[in-house]
Formats: C-alpha cells, sequence, structure tokens
C-alpha cells in the first residue's frame, strides 16, 4: 500500500511479511482506496438509518486515516505508536457510531465500522502486531456488548454482532503466523547464498592473489635460476642481482604491508651500502588510511637512507597504541623511531 513515503533503511534482502505480501505495491495502494471508498459509501448510504448523523462521518474519516497510516512502508513490526494511533481509531470509531445506530431490529450496514475496523486490525496482525490487534478487538467486542446491554438487548447480541470479525482474526493470526515461517526460510536461505556468494568471492581473490604472487615470483627468479642452472660460474655482478632478487623476495614474504616500491627501492639501496635491512610485519595488513602509509613509506625510507649498520623496520599488531617501530643499530649506538597508527613519529 504504497503512498509515496520514502522506506526506512533496512537490509535489502530481508523478507518480512509486509514484503513478502507486497504491501507496498500498486495493487496494495488500490485495494486502500477501495477500502475508503467503500467507508464512504456505506456511510452515506446508511446514514438517513441513524439517530444522530456526524458521528458516522467523523468516524468515517477517522477509519479511513487509520488505514492510510497503516500503509505507510515500514519493515515489521509496525512502529507501536502508529499501532497505537490505528487501535485508538477502532475503540472510537466504535464508541461514535454504536450509540446512533436503531435500538430495534438489525443494524445491518449502517454498523460497517465492524468490517472496516476488522480490516485494520487484520493487516494490523499481518504487520506483527497481534497482541494490540486482539485487544482492540477485545475493546470492538465489549462496546458493541455493552451497547446491546443498554438498549434494551442482551450483551450476547452485541457478541453475536462480532463473532464473524472474530472469527476472521483468527484466520489473521494463522495466516500470518504460517507466512512468518516462511519469511523465516527464505531470509534463511538468502543468508546461506549470500555467505556462500561470498565465500567464493573472498577463496577466488586469494587464488588471484596466490597467482599473482607466483607470477611475481617467477618473474624475479626464473632468470637467475636458468642462469644457475647452466653450471657456468656467476661473476661478480650476477652474485649482487642474485642477493637482491633474494632480499626483496624476502621482505615481501616477511614485510608484507611494508614491502612497499618505496620501500624496498630503500631497502636495496641500504644493502647495497653495506646495511644489513630487515622489514616485519606482525600486522598482517597496512594502516588504515593510504595517508598513513604513506606516512610511514616516507620515514622507512628515510631512515634506510640515513642508516647504516643494521635496522629493523616492524609493523605491530593492530591492538597497540605503536604502529611501527624503526630500530636502527650502529655499534653502540642505538636509534628507536615510533610510528602511531597515523603514521606520525611519536616519542621512543
Amino acid at each position: 500500500m504504497s503512498l509515496g513515503h520514502p522506506a526506512p533503511p533496512q537490509a535489502s534482502r530481508t523478507v518480512d511479511v509486509s514484503r513478502l505480501l507486497a504491501l507496498s505495491s500498486e495493487g496494495a495502494s488500490l485495494i486502500l482506496g477501495v477500502f475508503i471508498v467503500t467507508n464512504v459509501v456505506f456511510t452515506i448510504s446508511t446514514i438517513h438509518t441513524l439517530e444522530t448523523r456526524w458521528p458516522a462521518y467523523v468516524a468515517a474519516v477517522i477509519v479511513s486515516a487509520a488505514g492510510v497510516l497503516l500503509a505507510r512502508p515500514h519493515p515489521d513490526p509496525f512502529p507501536l505508536r502508529d499501532s497505537l494511533l490505528v487501535v485508538a481509531a477502532v475503540v472510537v470509531s466504535t464508541l461514535l457510531i454504536s450509540w446512533t445506530l436503531p435500538t430495534e431490529g438489525s443494524p445491518g450496514r449502517a454498523s460497517w465500522h465492524l468490517g472496516s475496523n476488522t480490516w485494520l486490525l487484520w493487516f494490523l496482525i499481518l504487520r506483527g502486531r497481534t497482541g494490540l490487534a486482539w485487544a482492540a478487538a477485545g475493546a470492538m467486542a465489549a462496546i458493541t456488548m455493552v451497547w446491546t446491554a443498554t438498549t434494551g438487548r442482551s450483551a450476547l447480541t452485541g457478541l453475536t454482532m462480532v463473532d464473524t470479525q472474530l472469527g476472521l482474526l483468527v484466520v489473521a493470526t494463522l495466516f500470518v503466523t504460517s507466512l512468518r515461517r516462511t519469511a523465516h526460510r527464505i531470509n534463511e536461505l538468502t543468508e546461506r547464498s549470500v555467505d556462500a556468494a561470498a565465500a567464493a568471492a573472498t577463496a577466488e581473490a586469494g587464488r588471484q592473489v596466490r597467482l599473482q604472487r607466483a607470477a611475481e615470483v617467477a618473474t624475479a627468479t626464473m632468470p637467475f635460476l636458468r642462469r644457475i642452472a647452466d653450471g657456468a660460474p656467476l661473476d661478480t655482478q650476477e652474485r649482487a642481482s642474485i642477493r637482491e632478487a633474494e632480499a626483496r623476495l624476502r621482505d615481501s614474504v616477511r614485510g608484507r604491508a611494508l614491502a612497499t616500491p618505496a620501500v624496498l627501492d630503500a631497502a636495496t639501496a641500504a644493502r647495497a651500502r653495506g646495511v644489513d635491512v630487515t622489514l616485519l610485519d606482525d600486522r598482517g595488513a597496512g594502516l588504515d588510511s593510504g595517508d598513513a602509509m604513506a606516512r610511514v613509506d616516507d620515514a622507512v625510507a628515510s631512515a634506510l637512507a640515513a642508516a647504516s649498520g643494521t635496522v629493523t623496520v616492524r609493523l605491530l599488531p593492530p591492538d597497540r597504541e605503536e604502529a611501527v617501530t624503526i630500530v636502527a643499530i650502529d655499534g653502540d649506538h642505538v636509534t628507536r623511531t615510533v610510528l602511531d597508527q597515523a603514521g606520525n613519529t611519536t616519542a621512543a
């Protein structure tokens, strides 16, 4: 029963009874229009049988407005405040019309409010407010029984006026119970399919990463492996190139997130000067932002450019205030630089 109101945020794949019955569809809006027109027609066509006419007009407006409110798109259960307004509409409309009905004979279509209120309560049950719907139905039945008892009839007569309506609400309760089970099964199947798709995507992404890493390793090492397999003696330049390739591979495995092109180039240049460089990633991922990692790259590259002796760069686990440590040892002189989670230098 879509009326142009924006639907509240909700998980797009979650199914509830309202979505299962397409209560926001054009067909539901058409049903709402028929409901309002029916209220107006019954009110006008039976107004001459009532002792006082204005309560019927007011009741028609209240009941129709409650139908419009109940049609508002919203995930189940329906909002409590709006549900209470629907309950109030049922009670008030019953009070307004009951004591204006003819006191002799069957009221006939003049008691149209009973059917219209039952329609409201039917959809209130569908929208997850079964307890409130039955409370309103009990109030409607009680008011009707009091009216018949105070107008020369028995309370049982009032009960017979609403027994069909109560039976319809029993059907609605059983119906919505079945629909909720169906919606729950649909949601379970949907969740499983989404999880399966996510797992497949993760596995495929991991496979692609492994293939990429394998291709990178092959590109970096195959020329040297072929050269070694030739059996000819290696010259000094070739040995240096092999050591450089081995160091880069070790950095990419042990350093992982630290092994960016800028850091690897700086580490290669430092090793060419005789510096012993070690990159360690104990975090398993980079820092939270690209800017933070850029600052880390700059700090590490600067430290390696100025280093001599031994340098160890470590990316720490994510549950610590310190993010990166750079420890440089040159004889008895030790320098320790600490970077925080934003990549900024802090006190060591």
